[in-house]
């Protein structure tokens, strides 16, 4: 059996020779340490190389390119993953300036500009000044959302979005199994702003997500097209003592349009993986019964969404997850043993499980933690 069907067998909550494992992202130090280079791998260390490549031509750019896909490819080698990650973190946009460094400018048309700077130690790229002006009234908010609208309305979408997902299909000929994206649906996490408008302005937030679903139905016939199965969906939403927003606007604007997502990827032969770590059980009928989705990755057994308990509860879900980031980053050897072999055997028992570290392997997990969770899981699953 090879890790396409051992993952296929997970998503059919059947068992298989052995529980498929995964390592959804990690940072680049702790990959160049398994890989021994520099790995061009990680979260937003890998926005700041494309951005600094894009500054330096065209060449730059594609030599980041191919050497951030072949250490992809080689991270999953290496580890003998069965569920494969093919591209990390990206930062799209051109800079006009390299301020030093590590920070750059990017002018708009407008003439504003925003300053992006990376810190080396968390391997962290974030905005540390933008000209524009601070939206602070939610009716601002609708602007941005007639442009989500008026893009859905003219998006056609294009198989080169799923490059990434061919490309490593291939290249693995098909014996691993991999996943592609197009189907995200969530309400924006990146200012408090957007949680002001779920109070004041619900209607803004409805038709925000109205646009998000529409695009990502548009999506899914190319995706099945194309032959990927497995679809990541949903965004962040969540954090360890439950969501970031009410309960009631899950249920009422974002559950019924997982729905009609979940509808529409069964139609096409695909399985609908929510992503989002945090807690979930006040929700979690809405969740794992009322969207139809199939899997639900970043599963963080440290905010209590544990293998045993999502799959003895709700045995039409897929988890994948099952051992927490932080405590690879802070626990005991003890305590990382203890989560390895729970999320193992629980997958064992109840099958429907792809068991690996639910979140990102932070830069100052210190890297034996990370190998005795690897070689337990070689060893155990």
């Amino acid at each position: 059996m090879n890790s396409y069907e051992r993952v296929l067998m997970a998503y059919t909550k059947q068992k298989s020779d052995h529980v498929p494992i995964y390592c959804g992202s990690v940072s680049s130090r702790i990959a160049s340490l398994i890989l021994g280079h520099d790995a061009y791998i990680g979260g937003s260390i890998q926005s700041y190389r494309e951005t600094l490549s894009l500054f330096n031509g065209e060449e730059a750019h594609k030599e980041f390119l191919e050497r951030s896909r072949q250490d992809a490819y080689d991270w999953a080698s290496v580890n003998e993953l069965d569920h494969v990650r093919t591209t990390y973190w990206r930062y799209s946009y051109k800079p006009s300036k390299m301020l030093d460094e590590f920070t750059f400018r990017y002018d708009r048309e407008d003439g504003t500009y925003w300053i992006m700077k990376f810190f080396p130690g968390p391997e962290l790229f974030q905005c540390v000044a933008d000209t524009t002006p601070v939206i602070n009234d939610v009716d601002m908010l609708e602007a941005e959302v007639i442009n989500q609208e008026e893009y859905t309305e003219r998006y056609i979408p294009s198989p080169s979005l799923h490059n990434d997902y061919i490309d490593a299909m291939k290249y693995f000929a098909y014996e691993k199994a991999s996943y592609t994206g197009g189907i995200a649906l969530a309400i924006p996490n990146n200012s408090t702003i957007w949680y002001e408008c779920v109070a004041a302005r619900p209607d803004l937030i409805d038709r925000y997500l109205e646009a998000l679903m529409k695009r990502a139905l548009k999506n899914i016939p190319l995706i099945s097209a194309v032959g990927a199965k497995f679809v990541y969906g949903g965004g962040d939403c969540a954090c360890n003592r439950g969501l970031m927003y009410s309960n009631e606007v899950f249920r009422s604007m974002v559950v019924p349009r997982f729905r009609k997502i979940s509808d529409a990827c069964h139609k096409y032969g695909l399985f609908h993986t929510f992503g989002s770590d945090g807690y979930f059980w006040d929700v979690a009928d809405s969740l794992y019964i009322d969207s139809g989705i199939d899997a639900h990755y970043e599963a963080d057994c440290t905010c209590g969404m544990d293998v045993r308990s999502i799959r003895s509860r709700y045995p039409n879900i897929t988890v994948i997850g099952g051992i927490g980031a932080s405590t690879l980053d802070r626990g005991s050897k003890e305590q990382i043993k203890k989560e390895v072999m729970e999320a193992v055997d629980a997958a064992k028992e109840y099958g429907g499980a792809i068991v690996g570290c639910s979140n990102l392997v932070s830069p100052s997990t210190p890297i034996s933690n990370f190998e005795l969770m690897m070689e337990l899981l070689h060893k155990y699953k």
